[in-house]
């Protein structure tokens, strides 16, 4: 829930908590909330400045660290979990803009005295109603500034003034004597101000070029939705806590599934804030296009947190709503900081243009493994001069499920799914992964052909099933000879797997098999089934189940198909008659099956939550063509961002693991917080429609994409079983 990445930036986040511990715990700024709201100077920012925090952005030629906006995060993000009192976040915002300007005099001097240590803050155009005007006896200012964060503490303030031609220029103001009026913060630990300047003289060597009024608001986004992050993480720490520490009726509250859910909720709206406010802070140096995505995405994901403290707050109950708890403290900053980025309509109108530039995720690889890329490039530019001629198995009108030559001759090179072990794959680390999609991507003639449901399965076979049965089925999986479907579920048992009743009895030559299987898709075409069965009824209900590989066309077999509320049977029933299965069918052994289906649906649900790559917001691009309208585009945009958090969260886990660092849990994020996205995709698109909603057109409309919702909701484990798996195998709350 950090906004690091690295482990340098890991340390830097946790020096900045650790010095807020030692010199500015909470109880030792609620002492000094008066001279705080006044911009009086206060012990912990001389510290701050001693350590080089507020310039660790700056490069190393005017006296900073040399560090990037990303580091500057850090700090920010470390800030916000230690509530640091005072200026430091409106000074590294300003030192940020500053950076970001072009050289001269008013921007070097500025440099130069945040380095020094002088609180600075900044005041764009869209706080700032002032005109520049030029005198004989040279430039003067005349406006009102504010409210702003900082200006009380601030020596220098940054400002945005408009021209008679409306051209916005900035300045560099020396405060003293200023008349600055201290306002009422919301956020306690900081001032807030605003500034009257009448006929103000400025020096002309103080006037700032190159910095323009949207790069100044993304960049102060990225820090803004930094602190965020850190706000955010320590909320999620302190209800863990509690949760886990706080009884009622024997057992802590923890072990209440409500609460898990909550606070499962609260983790995955954490994590999705620190990855958009790093995914800001990546961009803020680069294309102006790229920022402005980035940043609108750091915006709409900041505008939620005063929510969730929010929810926090209320998982403390009445507690957490007195004056004497920390947490209010870091609601009401929550407040400033959600409320310093402006109307989040705004930042969603601007991100909900459907010409826009999408935001890039991509990932600049090192020059390294240059032997492997070549033997990938040999293989796929051979791969482009052939062709797949024969429609999928699963799906004949998919691309990618077609077999032929093509196909054939990536399995055989180990391209198809190059992570799994040679030679079914290449045993590719992250780096050869990304190399081979990297390849794939410059080459749109050449097919990446899916394994369909098989892509869970085959793992397991290949990890615990017997040689025969890797011979057996892995080329034919590889080589889309064979179609599949997963036969777990039951009336009975959906996603509580240990309930299943299904029961395999041991006769001559294998076992003979009794049960019902539903919601099972593709039965109807597949031609092998991963069957779990109960093969002993007397142990405990876990221990007792074992995992088949079911040829489909055997005797006793009955598939009947499952009609949904939108029409078509996507699903089915299949009913298992005395269908007898020989003993090289099972995968291990006897009672192994729950081990085993828990590493296939480890699969499935790794597969699911990278769905999010599949193009989503087609529904509301054309309903928003059709009607250009400012709701259509906020709907839209909040879609994007919604999806570009995502992204940003699966490019961060990419590159952990790129440094070594073992999985993460942005499998289980994304696939809950994909879940929501296509929820409000159906919502915003219902809007949108209107009367359209009134006939169930085939194609890409509003109702086709609410019938299909239920099924990507569901497949892979309800909202509910991901927020369970969160709670308690991640977050450690007991299970109840």
């Amino acid at each position: 829930m950090v906004v690091a990445v690295t482990d340098e930036q890991h340390a830097l986040t946790a020096a900045v908590a650790a010095l807020a511990e030692r010199h500015a715990t909470p109880s030792a700024t609620r002492a000094v909330l008066d001279e705080l709201a006044a911009g009086t100077p206060v012990r912990v920012w001389n510290v701050l400045v001693q350590s080089g925090f507020p310039a660790v952005h700056l490069p190393e030629d005017c006296g900073g660290s040399g560090g990037g906006l990303i580091e500057a995060g850090c700090v920010a993000d470390g800030a916000g979990y230690g509530l640091l009192p005072g200026p430091l976040l409106p000074t590294m915002i300003t030192a940020a803009q500053a950076a970001a300007a072009q050289p001269g005099p008013g921007r070097r001097d500025l440099l130069a005295d945040i380095v020094a240590g002088m609180p600075a803050a900044t005041a764009g155009p869209d706080v700032a109603a002032v005109r520049l005007t030029h005198t004989p006896d040279g430039p003067r200012l005349t406006g009102t500034v504010g409210p702003t964060l900082g200006l009380c503490a601030a020596r220098r303030l940054l400002l945005a003034a408009r021209t008679g031609d409306d051209a916005v220029v900035w300045v560099v103001l020396h405060t003293a004597g200023c008349d600055v009026t201290a306002e009422p913060g919301t956020d306690l630990t900081r001032d807030v101000g605003t500034l009257e300047l009448a006929d103000h003289p400025v020096d002309p060597a103080n006037i700032v070029d190159g910095l323009t009024p949207g790069h100044a608001r993304e960049l102060a986004v990225a820090l803004l939705s930094a602190e965020g992050a850190g706000i955010a993480r320590w909320c999620v720490d302190n209800v863990l806590a509690h949760l886990k520490s706080r009884e009622q009726f024997g057992r802590p509250i923890g072990a209440f599934q409500a609460l898990q859910h909550r606070a499962a909720g609260l983790y995955v709206d954490a994590e999705l804030l620190a990855a958009a406010a790093w995914d800001a802070a990546r961009a803020g140096d680069g294309d102006a296009d790229q920022r402005a995505a980035a940043a609108a995405t750091a915006a709409i994901a900041l505008a939620g947190l005063p929510d969730l403290v929010l929810d926090a707050l209320t998982m403390f109950g009445a507690i957490g709503y007195t004056w004497e708890h920390d947490l209010h403290l870091y609601w009401r900053r929550a407040i400033a900081i959600a409320g310093a980025t402006g109307p989040t309509g705004d930042w969603a109108a601007r991100l909900g243009d459907p010409d826009g530039v999408a935001r890039d995720f991509h990932l600049e690889l090192p020059d390294v493994e240059t032997q492997f890329r070549a033997d990938v490039v040999a293989v796929l530019d051979h791969a482009a001069t052939l062709d797949n001629e024969t429609p999928g198995r699963q799906h004949p009108d998919h691309a990618n499920l077609r077999s032929g030559a093509q196909r054939d001759a990536l399995a055989a090179a180990g391209l198809l799914a190059p992570h799994l072990p040679a030679p079914w794959g290449r045993g590719a680390d992250p780096v050869q992964q990304l190399i081979v999609a990297e390849e794939f991507a410059r080459r749109p003639s050449v097919t990446r052909s899916s394994l369909g449901i098989a892509e869970w399965i085959l793992p397991t076979i290949l990890t615990f099933g017997t040689d025969e049965q890797r011979g057996r089925f892995a080329e034919s999986i590889l080589r889309g000879h064979t179609a599949w479907c997963q036969l777990f579920s039951e009336p009975g048992a959906g996603s509580d797997l240990a309930a299943l009743r299904t029961r395999a009895t041991r006769v001559e030559g294998g076992w003979r098999i009794n049960g019902q299987k539903v919601w099972t898709s593709l039965a109807e075409r597949a031609d092998f089934g991963a069957l779990l069965a109960r093969t002993d009824p007397d142990v405990p209900k876990h221990k007792g189940i074992s995992y088949f590989l079911l040829d489909m066309s055997t005797p006793g077999i009955t598939v009947r198909p499952l009609r949904t509320a939108g029409g078509p049977a996507h699903f089915n029933e299949v009913f298992l008659d005395d269908v007898f299965v020989p003993d090289d069918a099972l995968v291990g052994s006897p009672g192994d099956g729950w081990t085993l289906a828990i590493a296939t649906m480890a699969n499935e649900r790794a597969a699911i939550s990278g769905y999010i790559n599949d193009d989503r917001e087609s529904v509301l691009r054309t309903l928003v063509a059709a009607r250009p309208d400012p709701d259509g585009r906020r709907a839209l945009g909040d879609v994007r961002a919604a999806t570009n958090a995502i992204h940003a969260l699966n490019l961060r886990e990419t590159l952990s693991r790129l440094s070594g660092h073992g999985p993460g849990t942005a499998t289980s994020v994304a696939k809950v917080a994909t879940g929501r996205v296509l929820r409000r995709i159906g919502t915003a698109a219902l809007e949108l429609a209107g009367p359209a909603a009134l006939v169930d057109a085939p194609g890409d409309t509003a109702v086709a994409h609410l019938f299909q919702l239920p099924a990507e909701l569901i497949g892979g484990g309800t909202m509910e079983i991901q927020l369970n798996i969160i709670a308690t195998m991640i977050l450690g709350l007991p299970r109840s």
